[in-house]
């Protein structure tokens, strides 16, 4: 998808939650904040918003020194998801459709979101959303491509979340599919790294792949061959949050976008309303 006007006033509220994490300093701060204003005039909004809010961390990093503002912020939300596991785990084992109850346990995850700042209550917000019916859902579409030896890719999105999604790769699991789940090269925001998919216990289920890059989102031109081989192998691919789906919707392959609609100009893109949870296929475009 490509960004909107909007975003641009999106990328000052990006850089200054960003720096009030990376730094006490309020010279710093202005630095950043000038950095970013001057960049605007040169959005180029036929790209991603995604890829437009990635100089944002540059900068913030590049000033403050600060390689990875967000790390203590990945520790805390996957330390606090695990807290809520067990409870979840039960609710799972005792449903009656457990690939519904998985999909919305892994889409509740994603109010896991601090780079724009959204305020969440990780426990209250994810139980929630657990009855909340999905805006758009292709859940039905979805169990009828759970065929055994089919390749399943799974693009994770944030820390924290990613302790949900391990509810759902159970679950495919159970379908007798192969799943890889995939991972950020680099630091970027909170997204998911390969520390975070060891510690929310993924890595003990199911292959681990790293993209190559970190990008917010998918980057074809900066990720792995590996990663790239991957994507055009899968028979269908899961791909979770803002980010996968700005960057990914345009692309010919079999997705299923997994998120919370949590800006105005993502929830346009998809036809629903803010804060609606969607479960939204796309075929291959020719």
């Amino acid at each position: 998808m490509k960004a909107d006007l909007e975003c641009l006033s999106c990328l000052m509220k990006q850089a200054l939650n960003s720096v009030n994490i990376a730094t006490d300093d309020p010279l710093l701060k202005r630095e950043v904040l000038d950095r970013v204003s001057a960049i605007i005039p040169e959005a180029d909004l036929n790209r991603t918003p995604a890829e437009i809010s990635k100089p944002v961390y540059r900068i913030v990093s590049e000033i403050t020194g600060n390689a990875d503002p967000y790390k203590k912020a990945r520790e805390e939300t996957n330390r606090e998801a695990l807290g809520l596991l067990p409870l979840l785990e039960e609710k799972l084992r005792r449903s009656a459709s457990p690939l519904q109850t998985a999909l919305h346990m892994a889409v509740a995850g994603n109010i896991v979101d601090i780079g724009i700042g959204h305020a969440f209550d990780l426990q209250k917000d994810v139980l929630a959303l657990l009855d909340v019916p999905f805006a758009d859902d292709d859940s039905d579409s979805f169990a009828g491509e759970l065929i055994a030896g089919r390749n399943l890719l799974y693009l994770g999105d944030n820390s924290g979340e990613i302790v949900f999604d391990r509810l759902l790769v159970k679950t495919l699991l159970s379908y007798g599919i192969k799943v890889t789940y995939t991972v950020k090269s680099g630091p970027i925001i909170n997204d998911a790294l390969m520390e975070d998919a060891q510690t929310a216990g993924i890595t003990a289920l199911v292959p681990v792949l790293e993209t190559g890059a970190d990008d917010i989102g998918i980057n074809l031109d900066h990720c792995s061959p590996a990663f790239r081989k991957a994507l055009a192998d899968a028979d269908v691919i899961i791909a979770k949050g803002h980010g996968n789906f700005e960057t990914c919707s345009d692309l010919p392959y079999n997705f299923y976008f997994l998120l919370k609609a949590k800006c105005a100009v993502v929830a346009r893109e998809l036809g629903v309303t803010l804060g609606d949870i969607v479960f939204k296929k796309t075929t291959a475009r020719s």
